[in-house]
């Protein structure tokens, strides 16, 4: 019974559904048609001039051309204003049926004609094919009006009167009336398709490329952000699996090996194997410390970046000074990206630079950046010893996913100064 509620709930929600589409498609045609007849109405006003001048002989030539001239500046001045209205109003009734955010709508400007070509562009289609079925829809809908109320004209004597056809007896009335319900039922079923075609077309022909490609890179800079913030997510678990799980079952080894060996005796058989066993699970689970650190640092997750970098730059063999004035936490998506950019940086810089003493630096530029720059008194050459899939391509596509970039100055014969500089996206650290 519970299923077979839950299938007529889902049910009566698909039929709302489509109802609701029909309606609001229905409702978008009619205000296309309307608006479009709107548009005709005031371009016909605007070329009255041009059919005064054009056909009208009682003027001579100085008068006629004069009404030219007004038609011509009337038409040249007011159709783009025409445009102009038509175009936001059906841009904005478009990106409302199709759902879209609509924040790359056409922006024309008088002062840069060639905003105004998909806008006139689009207007002439309106005006032309799009009036003609404006018109036609417009014609069916009055008459099939009328045939509904025939009934009750032809009941009280009178007649109707639908374009060549005459309707004066009941039986006519009545299949007028019905013709007339069919017709509005084939408009309502046919309106929701032929919305979501013209509001296709509206946004299809009112994009322009620019705004299409700046949409686009957008969507992909977001795709890359969630990319390297689901990548780092994975790296945190990971590294709660191996801290929680593994690592202490490896030091409970490591711990019974060593009582076993306390209570065995010195001479006892197999003595120097129990030790050998002790000692490689004491080696296997400092490995395991420094995986786990490799992976996620949970100094990161305690203290912030700051005194992650500092411990980082402890566990290396040249002099690395640190100077932190980050202030506030980030976010932790930015920390843990800026952690792993320094901690390539620094890799590259122990194994290939030659320095033998570097500095960090951690600042905000401003309030909506953070800065990480490295400098080192190696060889240099940094930019030179480049090559695609390297740490330093890795580094920049991470800087990019958080709106970011990296400048490398780095002349043969050193010194190096890489900087890092992301968007702190307005996030604080939880």
């Amino acid at each position: 019974m519970v299923g077979l509620a839950i299938l007529r709930c889902r049910h009566h929600r698909r039929y709302d559904e489509r109802m609701t589409g029909r309606w609001r498609g229905s409702f978008y045609m009619a205000a296309v048609c309307v608006r479009t007849l709107v548009a005709m109405t005031v371009v016909c006003v605007l070329l009255l001039p041009l059919g005064f001048g054009l056909s009208d002989s009682q003027w001579n030539a100085a008068g006629t051309g004069l009404l030219l001239v007004a038609g011509l500046a009337f038409l040249g001045g007011g159709l783009p204003l025409v445009a102009l209205v038509l175009t936001r109003t059906d841009w904005a009734g478009a990106n409302t049926l199709l759902d879209r955010p609509g924040d790359d709508g056409p922006a024309p400007r008088v002062t840069e004609p060639r905003t105004l070509v998909r806008p006139l562009a689009y207007t002439a289609v309106m005006l032309t094919l799009g009036g003609a079925a404006a018109v036609l829809v417009s014609l069916l809908v009055v008459g099939a009006g009328v045939a509904l109320v025939t009934p009750l004209l032809v009941g009280v004597g009178d007649q109707a009167v639908i374009g060549p056809f005459t309707i004066t007896t009941i039986p006519q009335s009545l299949t007028s009336a019905g013709l007339a319900l069919v017709l509005f039922a084939a408009l309502g079923i046919v309106a929701p398709r032929v919305a979501r075609m013209h509001a296709s077309f509206a946004v299809q022909i009112l994009t322009r490329p620019e705004q299409r490609l700046h949409r686009d890179l957008s969507t992909t800079s977001r795709s890359r952000s969630r990319l390297v913030r689901a990548f780092d997510v994975e790296r945190r678990r990971i590294e709660r699996d191996l801290h929680d799980g593994v690592q202490p079952q490896l030091m409970s080894v490591s711990m019974a090996l060593g009582l076993a060996l306390d209570e065995m005796p010195p001479d006892a058989p197999g003595r120097e194997d129990v030790l050998r066993a002790r000692e490689q699970a004491g080696r296997t689970l400092e490995t395991m410390r420094r995986f786990v650190r490799n992976i996620h640092p949970q100094v990161l997750t305690d203290h912030g970046l700051g005194a992650a970098v500092k411990e980082l730059a402890d566990s290396l063999t040249l002099s690395v000074a640190t100077d932190d004035e980050l202030g506030p936490r980030p976010s932790t998506d930015v920390e843990s990206n800026l952690y792993f950019c320094v901690a390539e940086l620094l890799t590259n810089v122990a194994k290939h630079s030659g320095a033998t003493r570097a500095v960090i630096r951690l600042s905000r530029p401003d309030a909506h950046h953070i800065q990480v720059s490295i400098h080192d008194n190696g060889t240099g050459g940094a930019g030179a010893r480049r090559h695609e899939g390297s740490g330093l391509d890795g580094i920049a596509d991470r800087a990019a996913a958080f709106g970011g970039d990296v400048i490398i100055d780095s002349p043969p014969g050193g010194p190096t100064l890489v900087t890092v500089t992301v968007a702190t996206e307005g996030e604080e650290h939880d």
